[in-house]
């Protein structure tokens, strides 16, 4: 085992929202004096299509020790199996050249399962974060369990998660339920404001406001895109300004954002779409806006928080725990359309999660000081 100053602590990141979340965590790595922060940036922070979001992990003054690119840009879009194999190779290669004591990994996308496999078969030990949580309507459920059977410790973020991780065939000793990462931006990060808000995005709030992130459902064959049509039809019926975030960069992710942008185009006067937010003006915004519609993880795990009433279409999160303010419906036009008028009406007295869900600390202090105690590695 190295001594504590010569350990290596990789962190792999590939989208925008998992990169939100890790951000605290990151950050309280490369403070530490005895461990070395090796950041392997992936995915979509490395696409123009996707935002370029490797310009605010710079903007922070991070210098990634390796980046591996994805062909994202191609058209037609290249298949999630093609990308996988260009993540493996690519951050196989970074591990064999930074030899790091462990690898952190959160969450479930197909680059972080590529990750996994190569640290794997490096013979790096694995650190998952945000293991056992379900996502029926999505290829990532198998993949997130299949990180975790990879990996040798495990931080969930609900007791229930960590039960299943153990039931997976995991020592208990090795699984520690820390709570929901996001948890250090909504107990650390103070928000913007309404003007500073639409400064930064070029938004325009209304007298209600609705936030709508959808991403695709890859179990269908169509990846969700009828489920987005239908959202789409039902906004077409309401008086709000809303607010689109682009889709991640799954397979379907193109179809999508055509229709995304075709709508905004013909509403300019309600609607703006922008590719990321970055994780703190996004929680900036479920704070600020009336209701968030979607399909995305922020509806189930960041929202609950805030008090935000969500619309949550279709399965692309069946199995995830739910919250008094998460409505699901189904990917149909009238269903949706009722969802929204309610959940724009609600009130997020009646939403907000009771502070029991929050732990005494937060997961990057109780990460942290398990790193600290030098995991045997």
């Amino acid at each position: 085992m190295r001594s504590m100053a010569e350990r290596r602590i990789a962190v792999f990141t590939g989208s925008r929202s998992e990169y939100g979340l890790l951000s605290h965590l990151i950050a309280a790595i490369a403070a530490e004096p005895e461990m070395a922060l090796q950041l392997i940036v992936s995915g979509s922070h490395l696409s123009e299509h996707h935002g370029s979001t490797l310009a605010e992990i710079e903007a922070e003054g991070y210098r990634p020790a390796a980046l591996v690119p994805l062909s994202l840009n191609e058209s037609p879009q290249r298949s999630m199996v093609a990308l996988a194999a260009e993540a493996l190779a690519g951050v196989g290669k970074a591990l064999e050249i930074l030899k790091p004591d462990l690898l952190i990994l959160l969450g479930d996308r197909y680059e972080t399962f590529a990750a996994a496999s190569a640290a794997h078969l490096n013979t790096i030990p694995i650190v998952h974060l945000h293991g056992g949580e379900t996502t029926k309507g999505a290829v990532d459920d198998r993949l997130r369990h299949a990180i975790s059977q990879l990996s040798t410790w495990h931080f969930t973020a609900a007791e229930p998660y960590r039960e299943r991780v153990i039931a997976m065939g995991h020592p208990p000793e090795l699984v520690f339920n820390v709570g929901p990462m996001v948890l250090d931006n909504l107990m650390n990060e103070k928000p913007a404001s309404r003007s500073e808000f639409e400064k930064r995005t070029g938004y325009r709030f209304g007298h209600k406001n609705l936030l709508v992130t959808y991403h695709p459902e890859t179990l269908l064959p169509d990846h969700g895109v009828a489920g987005f049509e239908a959202l789409l039809q039902a906004l077409e019926g309401l008086t709000c300004h809303v607010l689109f975030t682009h889709p991640n960069a799954d397979a379907g992710n193109d179809q999508l954002l055509a229709l995304l942008k075709r709508f905004v185009y013909h509403h300019p006067e309600s609607s703006w779409a922008v590719p990321s937010l970055g994780q703190k003006l996004y929680l900036t915004a479920l704070r600020l806006f009336d209701a968030m519609a979607g399909n995305s993880s922020s509806g189930l795990i960041e929202a609950p928080f805030l008090g935000i009433p969500v619309i949550n279409i279709g399965d692309r999160q069946a199995g995830r725990l739910r919250h008094v303010c998460v409505r699901d419906v189904a990917s149909q036009k009238h269903a949706i359309a009722v969802g929204l008028e309610q959940q724009l009406e609600a009130r997020r007295s009646v939403c907000r999660a009771t502070n029991a869900l929050m732990p005494c600390e937060t997961p990057t202090k109780a990460i942290l000081s398990w790193l600290r105690e030098g995991p045997g590695v």
